[in-house]
């Protein structure tokens, strides 16, 4: 007899996601923060209405537009579940900006030792890039200043301006 294994999650889903038969969860306290509803469900319409019953957490974000979460786990607090997914939401962002500025398109290897060396090495060009980019900045002429993603663009088509190369030449020469 083979185990199933499970799978937790928790996602946001939009506000408009239908809730079917809702049960509202009993409290012993009054939420925290800006959690607004605690409650258990199917979700979809009746043509199309899932098998098992979920928990929804509806709360508030910072701007004080409305989130609705769903998940499997049913045993921690809804305050948990809310905490359980900003993390998640940072490990997101994090993602999201190692793609933009560290043009990481695709992992080279599955392995961890792969995926670290490729991001720590993703790191440290980015971060000797930016320190190159800051020093020259503030000793080019004005007219040659750039942004980053135009010193970057520039310094990886070779087409940096003549004052840039100039820079570059005698700050950062090996003897």
């Amino acid at each position: 007899m083979e185990q199933e294994q499970r799978q937790y999650f928790v996602i946001r889903v939009r506000y408009n996601t239908f809730l079917h038969e809702p049960v509202y969860r009993d409290r012993k306290r009054p939420y925290k923060h800006t959690i607004e509803q605690d409650l258990t469900c199917q979700l979809g319409t009746k043509a199309r209405l899932t098998r098992h019953r979920f928990r929804v957490v509806k709360l508030k974000d910072p701007q004080g537009n409305s989130v609705v979460l769903v998940t499997n786990l049913h045993r921690p607090s809804a305050e948990k579940i809310a905490e359980i997914y900003r993390q998640r939401w940072q490990i997101e962002v994090f993602f999201r900006w190692i793609k933009q500025h560290l043009n990481v398109p695709k992992l080279f290897g599955r392995t961890p030792n792969a995926v670290y060396g490729q991001l720590y090495t993703a790191l440290i060009v980015y971060v000797l890039l930016q320190y190159v980019y800051v020093q020259g900045n503030s000793q080019v002429h004005p007219s040659a200043r750039l942004s980053f993603a135009a010193f970057d663009r520039l310094i990886s088509l070779a087409a940096l301006p003549p004052e840039w190369v100039v820079y570059l030449a005698h700050h950062l020469s090996l003897p």
